[in-house]
């Protein structure tokens, strides 16, 4: 026992100076912490900073048990005994130190015991998530051997007495009980469950996406299955199985190439709700305005670069609906922003951490909050979803190009239906253009304009006789009426031609009255 002046004072100073400046590595420093049921999370500084504070407690608490043990593992960290945590079989009953002590005060009864936020042994470790924090492990963990072939069951029982921080979980809405899995290999792990396998608990099927989202590593969840168990009954023992097979690992082109083991094990977790997360970011980083338009201006007079407006979305391209918070990863170099809701309701569901818009890593420490483009969304409707932004940052409402007006053309006037003219065209060429009028007008000379009607009619007896002369014994011009009425207006009959007949004697033909000579098997008829 170190003391000072004699006394029955416990020093830690000096297994304190030996934790920071003794040279241990990091391996065994997570070997004490572990042994202590403390995190084995962190930096060599964290680390270190744990255990000096524990064996400072022990000190003040004077309690010379603990702070001894604690002594005998700073100095000797290599007669540490840990359990066999690679096999299911694993017992605590088969951890204890050669001297007989009780399992509780050893380091291996210490690695088992249900204080320890996460981890079997020193290698399991699951990368964190901003949507729940691992209070306590549940139970041991289960070795899932390699099967190539056939199908293998894991049980884990578990029981509310046993482990006390369950009782907790009825009476607490964010406390959940949740299945992690991960298969061989170092440092933090994603959630990996076998490729093929299925969970029960109490005889009941778990539904739940054991695989996540296709060649996505790490989108898988873990599985909550706190409405499955039985909690209000203290001594009921709840079972939970897992049923797998296929654990061959995916080598290049598809080849199964060698089978992995996959470690199971529960975790009591705090969730944390996605809109306790908006909040965080909302008052967390930012980029300012000011920074958005530096940068805006410094692209702009790049001479490799060509400057012109853009235009900024404030639509979420994931939810496609108004941003409420915009959010962009501070890596991210496009001022095109996500909203932060939607994002993590994604993310909550199968998490990527990817980028909508430019699909690099956005994880949840990098987003930030884009000051520019809230500064937008505070200052228009709610019904502006597109602005135009200058290549020096300012902006203005976005307005769409009318179609019709980017058209060429003539004036609607030119193609209108309504036209008013009548064009004869006489055999010199000359157009004459008669306007459209119920009433016949009055030209230069005194005399009037014939009418359409009139025209019609002219034209209709002309083609109806065609050996006729005029009075003055000049030719008829040849003329070409033609008709541009509207169809909006009413529109003349078409003159018909006369019906065909036999000549006779008495019939107006202009040839002066005189029947021709009959001939047999003659007859004239009018062309």
């Amino acid at each position: 026992m170190a003391s000072m002046g004699g006394g029955d004072f416990l020093d830690p100073e000096p297994f304190v100076r030996k934790v920071k400046n003794g040279g241990m590595l990091n391996l065994t420093l997570k070997h004490i912490c572990a042994a202590e049921a403390m995190k084995i999370h962190g930096v060599k500084a964290e680390l270190q900073s744990r255990i000096a504070e524990r064996i400072r407690f022990y000190a003040d608490k004077q309690d010379e048990a603990k702070f001894n043990r604690l002594r005998a593992i700073i100095e000797h960290p290599e007669t540490v005994q840990y359990p066999q945590v690679y096999h299911s079989s694993a017992s605590p009953a088969a951890n204890s130190t050669p001297n007989g002590a009780p399992s509780r005060s050893t380091p291996g009864a210490a690695m088992q015991s249900y204080n320890r936020p996460n981890g079997y042994g020193m290698n399991l470790e699951f990368k964190p998530s901003p949507f729940y924090n691992i209070v306590e492990q549940i139970g041991e963990i289960k070795t899932c051997d390699a099967m190539t072939q056939h199908r293998h069951t894991v049980n884990i029982p578990v029981k509310v007495q046993t482990h006390p921080t369950l009782s907790s979980v009825v009476n607490d809405p964010t406390l959940k009980i949740m299945i992690f899995c991960a298969g061989e290999g170092n440092g933090k792990q994603d959630i990996a469950f076998p490729h093929q396998s299925e969970i029960k608990v109490n005889g009941g099927d778990v539904k739940a996406n054991l695989r996540g989202l296709k060649n996505k590593a790490g989108s898988t969840r873990p599985v909550d299955i706190t409405k499955e168990l039985r909690l209000k009954v203290p001594g009921y023992q709840n079972t939970i199985e897992m049923t797998y097979a296929l654990t061959t690992k995916a080598g290049l082109n598809g080849a199964f190439v060698a089978s992995q083991k996959f470690y199971i094990v529960l975790y009591v977790v705090k969730t944390v709700d996605v809109t306790d997360l908006v909040k965080k970011l909302g008052v967390g980083k930012k980029i300012t305005k000011e920074s958005v338009v530096n940068d805006m201006i410094h692209k702009s007079r790049d001479a490799d670069i060509v400057a012109t407006a853009s235009v900024l979305s404030l639509k979420c391209p994931l939810s496609t609906l108004r941003i409420d918070l915009p959010c962009r990863s501070i890596s991210c170099r496009h001022n095109q922003c996500f909203d932060a809701t939607s994002y993590l309701q994604l993310q909550e569901q199968g998490p990527t951490w990817l980028c909508p818009i430019c699909n690099n890593s956005a994880p949840f420490e990098s987003l930030v909050v884009d000051e520019y483009v809230k500064n937008i969304l505070q200052s228009t409707s709610r019904s502006v979803d597109q602005v135009t932004v200058e290549p020096e940052g300012q902006w203005k409402l976005y307005n769409k190009p009318d179609p019709t007006s980017s058209r060429p053309g003539v004036a609607s006037s030119d193609f209108s239906d309504n036209d008013d003219d009548l064009i004869e065209l006489s055999p010199g060429g000359r157009k004459a253009s008669t306007p459209i009028t119920k009433t016949s007008t009055s030209n230069g000379t005194g005399t009037q304009a014939p009418s359409i009607r009139d025209s019609l009619s002219a034209a209709s007896s002309n083609r109806s006789n065609p050996f006729g002369s005029s009075a003055g014994g000049v030719k008829r011009p040849i003329s070409e009426v033609i008709d541009l009425i509207s169809s909006d207006e009413e529109e003349d009959p078409p003159a018909r031609p006369p019906p065909k007949k036999q000549f006779t004697s008495g019939s107006a033909n202009g040839l002066n009255g005189a029947a021709p000579p009959f001939r047999p098997g003659f007859s004239f008829q009018n062309r």
